[in-house]
Order: structure tokens, then sequence, then C-alpha cells
């Protein structure tokens, strides 16, 4: 009797992806594998091509997309469905997972016309609670990795069978993907790839190979060329392999039935496991980026509840910011890729505004001060809502500003949506030091006297000579107008505490941003001699169509984002060929330093370093004895 193969091809291109990789993906890999699969349409194909991608297809691809159609009504391929946004689902609440199945479904419905009974887990991200959530959306079978099933205490061979699984009475089978035919197709030539494919199955009544990844192996990862060659090679062999014949995961169902009962654990592909170290959710502590993407997902949740009904492009926009691509970092890209991480914000801002539209959120006031454990930390952040833009502060992690909503339409964009760099094992023995803090804005240093910008950028070690940094702050002051906000720390010699030091922030919101008066204050001790340095970031608006280049001035020039200046100035202007310019101006001139905060990168060409934003620090050489202070005043403004 003959084996069983699933080969499932997984299109994707994540919420926010630049319009030219986007495009050319299209034209190496995705125009090549609809090629092949009429060509060789006497086979069986298992497709998904993922929610943003076919949104992406059906404005700008509609051909490619109806003769992808065609083949699944002409039944050469089986079409899975998922998630509108290609969401990692356990981490969502438990309606959206519903939500994005169901809308994800209507979609795949009106461009296919069909419904799947299959689905596709991203990042085959698996949790036991959700066997509910698919069964009560149709859908009867989802593409598990196979390690999910030997954790289960399973066997590779028991691998290559569908098991049924079930959570309070609710019903689902899991095919799983075999990793070590992924390790080899299309890596190896197509003869050994077959010859594997045998081995594997040979001896065993009815069992089934599945082969699931991405698109982008064929035509974008290796030459297009090489791609066609390979496909071609291998899908002949097939036609004529009698041990081996291609199937619809819902036709095996039909004809043979699962093997048994399971309980699977949570899991994922081996990679995924081990970036994670061995659960998903561990990136939402790990980043705190991501971290705040999800929690301000929560919160946006929570606006959308109270306006009931309709809002239904808010819904979508806030689906769409669920995209699974910013929220964990594997070797590639992830969270680091700035441009990502600023579609979700823009998704999110938007349904945010739609919400309180539609219910009057503000009323009469200019707007809401509201202490909320945002970040779920156990510790209250200020956040400061407005009709037009939002200011979080977190007061634990010294008084910072870590999130600048601008929600004017059409201008929704997170200013502050900048990346701090994280240790990570493809960095080690590379000339690089992890951020000790967060890189947001208004934190408050006392450098030592010969700390330069590098020192700063890269955190040269013992060059802050205080604790005010991180100091919690605390909340004194409230009214119309804005905040104050004050912490206690030491200045420190050589580790010796020599004088006791005052921090003070009133917060004041603007009409088209904020600013801050500080006042840095020597209590009693010593003589404090230091660079007093006023830190911010800023996230300029990317453009992810044409690409036009960001620039900032200061002092006179005009500078490229990933150029450095260190001269005397009182502001910085910052410019975007999408966006308004953003000002960050201080009171009075004095030294200033710009340059461009990135992370190291892995690519196949070895560590680059990717643009996450632009780094400013305002600085202040002074000699402060007990009883004195220095004062400056720094506004942020958004140039609409």
């Amino acid at each position: 009797m003959p084996g069983y193969f699933v080969f499932a091809i997984h299109f994707h291109q994540p919420t926010g992806q630049l319009k030219r990789v986007s495009d050319r993906v299209f034209e190496n890999s995705y125009k090549l594998l609809l090629e092949v699969l009429k060509e060789f349409s006497d086979l069986k194909f298992t497709v998904h091509v993922s929610g943003p991608l076919l949104l992406y297809a059906s404005e700008y691809y509609p051909d490619w997309l109806n003769e992808l159609a065609k083949l699944a009504q002409y039944g050469v391929i089986e079409v899975l469905g998922g998630s509108l946004g290609e969401a990692i689902l356990p981490i969502l609440p438990g309606e959206d997972r519903d939500l994005q199945l169901r809308e994800y479904t209507r979609l795949a419905e009106k461009v296919f016309g069909l419904r799947p009974r299959g689905a596709w887990l991203p990042e085959r991200v698996w949790e036991p609670g959700l066997v509910g959530h698919f069964a009560r959306n149709g859908i009867e079978y989802v593409l598990l990795d196979d390690s999910t099933l030997q954790r289960a205490n399973k066997t590779s061979s028991d691998s290559l069978y569908p098991w049924l699984t079930e959570d309070a009475g609710s019903r689902l089978a899991a095919f799983f993907i075999d990793t070590a035919l992924r390790y080899v197709l299309p890596w190896e030539h197509p003869d050994r790839v077959i010859d594997f494919m045998k081995s594997r199955v040979r001896g065993l009544e009815n069992p089934v190979l599945v082969w699931g990844s991405d698109a982008e192996k064929f035509g974008e990862w290796r030459d297009p060329g090489w791609a066609r060659w390979w496909l071609r090679e291998f899908l002949n062999k097939l036609r004529f392999e009698r041990e081996i014949q291609t199937v619809h995961p819902s036709e095996y169902l039909k004809q043979f039935g699962v093997r048994g009962l399971v309980y699977l654990p949570p899991g994922s592909y081996d990679k995924m496991l081990e970036w994670s170290g061995g659960f998903f959710r561990n990136f939402i502590v790990k980043y705190a980026e991501v971290n705040n993407m999800h929690k301000k997902m929560l919160w946006v949740r929570r606006k959308l509840e109270r306006a009931g009904g309709g809002l239904e492009e808010a819904w979508k926009s806030y689906l769409l910011a669920q995209c699974n691509d910013a929220y964990w970092h594997g070797l590639f890209g992830g969270v680091y890729l700035a441009h990502l991480r600023q579609a979700i914000y823009e998704n999110y801002i938007k349904a945010e505004r739609a919400a309180e539209e539609a219910t009057g959120y503000f009323g009469e006031e200019a707007r809401k001060l509201l202490l909320e454990d945002f970040d779920y930390d156990g510790l209250d952040e200020l956040l400061v809502e407005s009709r037009d833009y939002n200011v979080y502060i977190d007061l634990r992690d010294g008084g910072t500003v870590f999130e600048f909503d601008v929600k004017r339409k059409g201008l929704e964009h997170n200013l502050q949506d900048t990346m701090s760099r994280y240790a990570e094992p493809y960095l080690e023995g590379a000339k690089f030091a992890p951020d000790w803090y967060r890189r947001v804005s208004a934190r408050v240093h006392l450098w030592s006297t010969d700390t330069g910008i590098d020192d700063w950028l890269w955190n040269t070690p013992f060059k802050d000579l205080s604790d005010l940094a991180l100091a919690r702050h605390y909340l004194t002051h409230m009214d119309k107008e804005g905040v104050t906000l004050r912490a206690t720390g030491g200045y420190y010699v050589f580790g010796s505490r020599v004088a006791e030091v005052e921090v003070e922030k009133r917060v004041r919101f603007l009409s088209n941003g904020y600013a801050i008066d500080y006042a840095v204050r020597n209590l009693r001790g010593g003589v404090i001699r230091a660079k007093v340095g006023f830190e911010y970031h800023l996230a300029p608006k990317i453009d992810r169509v044409g690409e036009g280049e960001l620039s900032y001035a200061v002092g006179g020039s005009r500078l490229s984002v990933r150029d450095k200046y260190v001269g005397r100035a009182s502001s910085v202007r910052v410019s975007s060929p999408v966006y308004p310019d953003v000002e960050l101006s201080a009171s009075r001139e004095l030294e200033v330093w710009v340059a461009p905060l990135s992370t190291l990168a892995r690519t196949e060409k070895g560590l680059m370093e990717m643009f996450q934003g632009l780094a400013v620090q305002f600085v202040d050489y002074v000699e402060l004895d007990p009883g004195r202070e220095v004062r400056l005043t720094v506004e942020t403004r958004v140039a609409w």
C-alpha cells in the first residue's frame, strides 16, 4: 500500500512589509509557484495564504489570486484557513481568537469561493485551549509541528498519522509536519528527497507524510531558476512514484480517519522553542517592546468593546495589528524590524481613535489623566490621553515617556516606538554591549565629565555616576495643564555616595506635543561635577512604499539619520518624506548629541546595523554645590 504526502505551501507577508519586498517576492517566488501548480494540476497541493497577504494581493495582484482560486475550485489545491492577521492565537483574548478565525474564513470564502476545513497555525504555536476556538469556527483540522506530538510521549512514527485532541468536549484533528523532511526538502536533490520520503513511510499502514513551510523557499531564498528546476524535477518524479501519493488533508481524514486520542502540550517548531526558551509567551517578558505592543492591544480592545457594534474598519485594523512577525525574534528581523512595529502601532491607533470617537470618550474634557497598570508589572503607569495624541509615562522606570501616539487621522504613529539592544546568542563575540535601560525618552543621567557620544550609545560601563536614570518617580501634583514627578537618588564617585540628588519633572501638555520642565538639584552632600544628560529617542515614520530618506536638521546642518552630530544647538528637527516634521527644542543652547539608535542584526552577509530610531541627548556640564540646581525645558512637538 502507498504512503501519502501532504505538500502544504504557506504564503505570507506581514502587516507593514515594505512594498518593494512584497513585490520582489511575488516576482521571484509566488508567480513561479502558481505556474508550477498549474503545470502539475494532476497532483494535489495544500495552500495557505495569510490574511495580510490576501488583502495585499487583492489590491496589487488580483490576477494571481484569481488563478489560485480557480485551482481551488478545480480541486488541485485545498485551501487552509487561519487568522485574518496571521496572529499568534494563544496570546490573544479568547474573543479575538474567534474573531481572527471567523474573519479569515469570511475573507477566504470571498476570494476562493469555498469554506476552508483546515487551518494553518501561525508559527505553529500551539496551546490546548485553542481546540474550542477552531471547532466552533468550523475548522476540522490543523497542521502542527511533530515535536509537539513527541512532547506528548509519542514516537516519530506516530507523527505520520493525524490524531484527535479535545478540550472541554470540543474536537480537533491534528496533522504533524515532519521536521526531518523540512530539513531536506527542498535543500537536497529531488532524488534524495524522494528516497528519504519512501524510507519514512515504508512498512507502515496508510502513513501520511506532511511538509509545510514557507513559499519563499522556492525562488526567494534561492535562485528562481534553481527553484523552477527543483520543483519540476521533484513533482515529475512524484507523478510516477507508486510508493508516495499526494493527498489533501481532508481527503485523508475522510478515507482513513485519525489514529486515536491525544492531549498535546504547548509547542511550536524546534527553532521557535529554542528562541523562546520553550514557551512563546517568554518573548513578551524578554522584550519590553513586545510587551508594549501586546498591552496596547489589550488597552485598545477595552475601548473597542465599549463602542459596541459597528466599527468594522476599526476592528479590521485591530486584527491586522496582531500580525505575529513583530512580536518575537529568532535569527532574523522580528521585533527588530522597525517598519513592522510601526505598522502595528499605526493600526492600533486607528482602531483606538475610531473607538473613542464612537463613544464620545472625552466628552467635554480636553484630556484624560489615568493611573493604570498598563504593562502588567504590578505598578501603575501614568497615561495621558487626548483627541490628538497620547503620552504614556513609566513612573517605575526613571519617569520616562515610553509611548507617544499621534492620533490625528492620516498621521497615526507612535513616535516613541524605538527599540533597545538586547543580548542575543548570535552576538556572542561581537563588539557589542546590550542596553542597561530601555531606550525611550525623558531619562536623566549624571555622566562623568569624560563621557562622549559613543560611550552613551554603546554603553561604556561606569559612566553614569547616579542612580537617577532608573529611579522610581512619584506623582506629586496633577492639574489640567500637566503633572509633576519627583525622584531622589545619589551621586557617586568611585562607588561612594557623595551627594543626594533630586530630579523634578513638570510635564506640560501642548496642543501638538508635550514639554518637560526639568530641575536637577543637589539636595545635600558634596559638589556634583558631571554632565547632566536629558535623553530622548524618536522613531521617524518610515516610508514603506517609496522608502524615501529620513533626515534631521541641527546646528544649521541637514544630516541623514544615519549620521552623528556633536555640537552646540537648541533644537533638533526630524524629517520624514511621509510625515510632518517632529522637533525637539531646548529652552537654551547647549551641547547636543545626535546619533542613530542601531541594533546589530544577523544577515546572510554577516552582522549589520539596523536603524531603530534617532537618539538625541541635551548635555549640560555642571558644578552644583549643595542647594544649587540646573534647569532646562525640552519641548517635543509635531508640526501638523
